[in-house]
């Protein structure tokens, strides 16, 4: 019989939980990948949703699960096996000028792991647009026993949708 890994377990109620959120229209789901890379044994799972009336801004979670976590979690080897999680908050704007409100609220909430702000721009003829990255790398591995914390982030993504809508 086959017995989950914790990535699969993780990412059918991420997905879960996403979709219910879809379907009572407190979000859309605009895009999602499962992917298993043979050259380097790893998975990873990334959902994208935003607001259901505007393409930006968006999020993405992915969960990602490294060889020597799979490796160890099929080999028995390890007691705590875990994925790794990474939030992208995206948006596009007319201004390279990045929200430092939004930026301030991911220190407040997640200050213990790596934030990152990257803006890139794209020029044509006609316009300038600028793309605005909000990145969080959670420090830790995250395994069955904190799948609560897991869904926070998704509402705590939810949130800064909004905070990102209003500016």
């Amino acid at each position: 019989m086959f017995d989950p890994t914790v990535f699969d377990n993780l990412k059918v109620i991420v997905e879960g939980y996403v979709y219910d959120l879809d379907l009572e229209d407190m979000i859309k789901v605009l895009n999602r990948s499962d992917i298993v890379d043979l050259a380097t044994m790893t998975r990873k799972f990334k959902i994208t949703f935003g607001n259901e009336k505007k393409k930006s801004p968006s999020a993405i979670l992915e969960i990602y699960m490294d060889q020597d976590q799979i490796s160890g979690e099929l080999s028995q080897t390890i007691e705590k096996p875990g994925c790794y999680i990474k939030v992208l908050l995206l948006e596009e704007k007319r201004s390279k000028t990045y929200d430092e409100l939004l930026l301030r609220k991911l220190k407040k909430l997640w200050d213990e792991h790596s934030i990152k702000l990257l803006v890139t721009e794209e020029v044509t003829a006609n316009s300038e647009i600028y793309y605005h990255c909000y990145e969080v790398n959670f420090q830790r591995s995250y395994g069955e026993d904190d799948i609560e914390d897991l869904l926070q982030i998704i509402d705590h993504l939810r949130s800064l949708l909004q905070v990102m809508i209003a500016h």
